[in-house]
């Protein structure tokens, strides 16, 4: 047998064990074919509101990553229907890198436009925001999706800022996004007023 033969066979049989390992890399999707891994009900946010809803509005707007994962946080709970304070935080990431963030603050401002001007603008430029109805006022964009509810508890005026904003996008467009992004805010905001004791001794 030449050399160059020889050669050749190996170099054959080298390219067939790449192609067999590249085949069961695909199968039991390893880096670089891994899937996209799943978003579970059970497994997202209590903050944001009814898990049946939240889920499929995440897997519409965040990108595809093999693994995701939540971080759930009420720093400021609010303890009674004197307390003038609320916070929560739902952070979603994936292969641990922050995509998106959703947050509810118990604050209070003149008009919705101070609201808009000083809370949503941070995420979004004021021509890119367009309203939808909820709350006193709500708006929204590919990037960001915020309502301003009132939360009235033995006859004091407050309201609730909730905020969803998408850090990394997924492949829809924006009009796709922004209509998922608005579903993620309103069900977080039913829950906020709902754990921020919105709803107690009106």
């Amino acid at each position: 047998m030449s050399a160059t033969r020889t050669k050749l066979l190996i170099a054959s049989g080298i390219v067939s064990v790449l192609a067999l390992l590249a085949g069961a890399a695909y199968a039991f999707e390893l880096p670089p074919f891994t899937g996209r891994g799943v978003i579970n009900a059970a497994d997202t946010c209590a903050s944001l509101g009814t898990r049946s809803r939240s889920a499929p509005a995440l897997r519409a707007v965040v990108p595809d990553r093999s693994t995701y994962s939540f971080y759930d946080s009420v720093p400021d709970p609010r303890r009674d229907e004197m307390d003038h304070s609320f916070q929560s935080d739902c952070f979603v990431y994936g292969e641990g890198q922050q995509l998106l963030w959703a947050g509810a603050q118990m604050l209070e401002y003149d008009h919705p436009s101070g609201w808009i001007e000083e809370v949503v603008e941070q995420y979004d430029s004021a021509s890119s925001l367009t309203p939808f109805p909820a709350g006193d006022k709500a708006v929204a964009s590919p990037r960001v999706a915020a309502v301003y509810l009132p939360c009235t508890s033995h006859g004091s005026q407050r309201h609730l800022s909730v905020v969803v904003h998408l850090k990394q996008p997924g492949d829809a467009d924006g009009t796709v996004l922004r209509s998922h992004l608005i579903v993620l805010a309103k069900n977080a905001a039913v829950f906020a007023h709902w754990k921020a004791r919105c709803d107690r001794g009106q």
